[in-house]
This record gives structure tokens, sequence and C-alpha cells, in this order.
């Protein structure tokens, strides 16, 4: 493999009246990665330009779409990485619309790696990044629960309020210079407690990267992720003879066996691609040079790419 890309937009049991909405919005991020990259474009310039995409996508649970904490905020993880091991990351970042984007500058700022909470939101504002409502970020049941919590102090969600999750998005993205980027975005689990953060801006576990191996961004419950290091997991069988695809499937295999975790992960590298999932469901996308578009949300559909590797 030359250069391609590889999405996903979240593992989790998707409910089929929102398949569509998925595909289409993984699809959107296709076209737009892949015709970067037919632009000959940096693969971190691309790897940004798609989260962005997926972040203003009400579906995905990446900014537009965030969930609520316990106390009726938005806290916003998310990371982007090249093979050269540098790395930006935002964790528990209060209000802003593309974290991604703030991810980004922390990279090109070449300092700390990691910025929380309100010392991400000190860095934000001297960079020009504009707040905005918290209304903004919130789509369906979670503004009307932030409404009804808004105006009624006596208000305690019940269980029977919950929102239908959404997923976490990210992408792996070879360029033509050979060159590797990951970015992986999320709004968060339902309800979390305030400071909670996930696998997502977690280097070796949400995303990692090395060069001339493998990119991999990961998805699925964080807390599982994280005790496993699922992303340089999938490194670690790599390293051992696996191939791109394999090393998926065993990463995914020990997160099962070890910690009866649930989620996904994406791959990609010149030695080519893979991805494995142990939920219901997992939107992805993926074009390379060798591979034309191709959009799945199943493991029906993970098996007819397959076919193709």
């Amino acid at each position: 493999m030359k250069y391609g890309i590889i999405i996903h937009g979240g593992a989790w049991d998707i409910p089929d009246e929102l398949v569509d909405n998925h595909l289409n919005g993984i699809n959107n991020a296709l076209e737009l990665g892949y015709s970067l990259l037919e632009d000959n474009s940096n693969a971190i310039d691309i790897a940004e330009k798609v989260i962005v995409l997926l972040e203003n996508d009400p579906t995905f649970d990446a900014g537009k779409g965030s969930f609520l904490n316990a106390l009726g905020n938005v806290e916003m993880d998310a990371i982007i990485a090249t093979d050269n091991y540098k790395i930006g990351s935002v964790a528990a970042l209060n209000n802003y619309p593309n974290p991604i984007k703030i991810a980004r500058a922390i990279y090109d700022f070449d300092g700390p790696v990691l910025l929380v909470g309100e010392g991400a939101k000190i860095f934000a504002e001297q960079f020009g990044f504009q707040q905005c409502k918290i209304e903004d970020l919130l789509v369906g049941r979670e503004l009307k629960r932030y409404l009804k919590l808004k105006n009624d102090n006596s208000f305690v969600p019940k269980d029977a309020f919950k929102q239908k999750t959404r997923g976490t998005v990210g992408t792996v993205v070879l360029d033509k210079r050979g060159r590797i980027a990951v970015a992986v975005s999320t709004g968060g689990t339902p309800k979390k407690p305030p400071g909670r953060v996930g696998d997502t801006p977690l280097f070796g576990a949400g995303a990692y990267v090395e060069k001339n191996k493998l990119g991999v961004a990961a998805t699925g419950y964080g807390e599982d992720l994280i005790k496993v290091l699922i992303s340089r997991r999938v490194l670690d069988f790599y390293d051992r003879g696996y191939n791109p695809l394999e090393s998926t499937e065993q990463a995914i295999s020990f997160l099962s066996k070890s910690v009866k975790g649930l989620g996904g992960v994406i791959t990609l590298g010149k030695e080519g691609l893979g991805l494995a999932f142990n939920t219901p469901r997992m939107v992805f996308g993926v074009q390379t040079d060798e591979i034309k578009s191709f959009i799945g949300i199943n493991q029906k559909d993970r098996e007819k790419l397959l076919k193709q590797l």
C-alpha cells in the first residue's frame, strides 16, 4: 500500500434507525479524506480535517453530539499524533466545538503533549479559539435534558430517560510521502462523573502510531481500553510477527479475555490495514490506492472488506 485512509465512527450497538446516518457520515468523511490524499496533502492535516467534519456531524459522539456529564456539563477529549512520536491531546475540555483543533494546536506548540480542564481552556483562549454555548454541542434528548436541568434544580434524571449512545470518531492516514497520522475525538459517555477521562486522549490507549509500522485508533468502553492499552497492544502483536489485520484481531481478543472489555480498533500502514470489534456494530470506512471506497457497519461488511485484502 502506498497511501490510504481508514475511519471509524464508534463501536457499539448502533440501532437500525441510525444506521443510515452513520454510514452517510463516514462516507462524507472518507470522500473528504481521500480527496485530500489524492491532492498530496500531509497526513496530519488530513486527519485533522476528517475529524473536524465528524465533530460537526451530530450523528457522532464528538464535538456537536457530545454527552452531558453527571452535573449537566460537556467535557470532551481528543488526540492527534504522528509517527515521529509527536502528540497533541486535550481532556475534560468544556464548550469548544472542535476539540481536535485545540489538540492540533498543542501538537504544533511542541510543549506539553496533554492539557486538561482549565489548563486546556487557558491554552485555547491564548491561541484564539472561541468557546461556544453548551447548547451548541447538544442534540436530541441531551439538549432536552440540559434545558430541564438548567431550569429545574429538583430534576433528577431517571434511567428511563437515558439516550441511546453515539460513537467516538477516529482515523488513521498514510499519505503519499509515507507518513502516518492518527486522530481521535470523543464527547465522552452519558452522565459520566465530572473529570472522567477515557481512553481517547491517552497515547497508547485511544491512539498510537510508530514510523514505518502502523497507526491505530480505538473506540469503546474507555476504562477497559486504558487497562489493556489497546492501541499499543495492536503494535505489540504486530512486532511479534502478526500482520495488521491479525494484530487488530489479537488485540480485541485480548480485550475480551483479559477484562471482558468492549470496543474496536482500526489500523493502517504500508504493509496493509486491519480492523476488529467485539460489539454488535462498528461503522467504518476505508479507501487506499489498492482498495476502492468501502463503507461498512457490521461483521458481514467487515468480512466483505477482508476479501479485498
